[in-house]
């Protein structure tokens, strides 16, 4: 087939302009440092690409999922400690209150000290982070207890993601802390009513009472300390993994700096090469063939 003059001048301008755009590409991947701009870039990566992404957003999900169930869980454990130190407070005052060194007007300045400690008690069982209710298991926008002690909250405990296969409690059944073996706000407020009424008899049998509560609050803070403990070990994790990801992909979409400007040095000068042969064999400027 015998090819024409302006057959092959129509060759040389679609080389030319398939170098043009093959120029203009490494520019970009030049200006922005990376290899793959767009799909079309490396069709055969799409795949690889779109899974670190995804795993990339999943671990960013879980790391956050991760630290904000860590301040929940160190706020809980906060609280829970002072509801401990409330107790053990109640416990001394019992031991000192019974037998006859104290008089019936001492006990009663005691039952104002034993009504302070509720109160505390009663403000850390109602405690909230960021407007969400620590002790009120899923129903965490309901203050868990009224002023009388009765709970309000819900028993089921929400559980938060922080791992592919990695979950932890974010909200405690109030129920379970303060009313489980004994109901902490009720045996403060019968101690308070036998300080009040010089009822040593009531006085020293709340001392088993105190330390039911004592254990329940005890046992509740160490699952929280367990949980705290996984959720900062899935934080950590998925920020570790997170980073691994991100250093997978930029190996994957970066490119080499030395290998682009080498490569980009050499298409403007086949480029600029080309102009230059393609304009002197036809008679024509550069401006004229670009």
């Amino acid at each position: 087939m015998r090819v024409t003059q302006a057959g092959l001048w129509q060759l040389v301008r679609q080389n030319l302009a398939a170098n043009a755009t093959r120029t203009r590409q490494v520019e970009e991947q030049a200006i922005t440092g990376l290899a793959v701009n767009r799909p079309s870039d490396a069709p055969a990566l799409l795949s690889q690409i779109d899974r670190l992404h995804a795993a990339t957003m999943d671990q960013d999900v879980y790391e956050q999922n991760g630290g904000q169930s860590l301040a929940r869980l160190n706020q809980m454990d906060s609280e829970l400690g002072h509801v401990h130190d409330a107790l053990s407070r109640a416990r001394e005052l019992v031991v000192q209150s019974s037998g006859d060194l104290m008089s019936a007007e001492q006990r009663t300045y005691v039952a104002l000290e034993v009504e302070a400690l509720r109160a505390t008690v009663l403000q850390s069982a109602n405690s909230n982070l960021a407007g969400r209710y620590l002790f009120s298991g899923n129903a965490w926008d309901t203050e868990p207890f009224d002023a009388a002690g009765t709970y309000m909250g819900s028993t089921d405990e929400p559980r938060t993601r922080v791992g592919a296969n990695t979950w932890v409690t974010s909200s405690l059944d109030g129920s379970s802390v303060f009313q489980g073996g004994a109901d902490v706000l009720a045996v403060l407020d019968g101690l308070a009513t036998a300080l009040n009424a010089d009822n040593t008899a009531a006085i020293e049998a709340s001392l088993a009472d105190i330390d039911t509560s004592l254990g329940q609050v005890m046992f509740s803070r160490a699952e929280v300390g367990a949980s705290a403990n996984v959720a900062d070990d899935a934080t950590a994790l998925a920020a570790s993994l997170r980073s691994e990801l991100g250093t997978r992909m930029d190996e994957m979409v970066q490119a080499d700096p030395a290998a682009t400007y080498m490569k980009l040095s050499e298409l403007r000068n086949a480029y600029s090469s080309a102009l230059q042969v393609a304009a002197s064999g036809k008679g024509e400027s550069l401006f004229d063939l670009i």
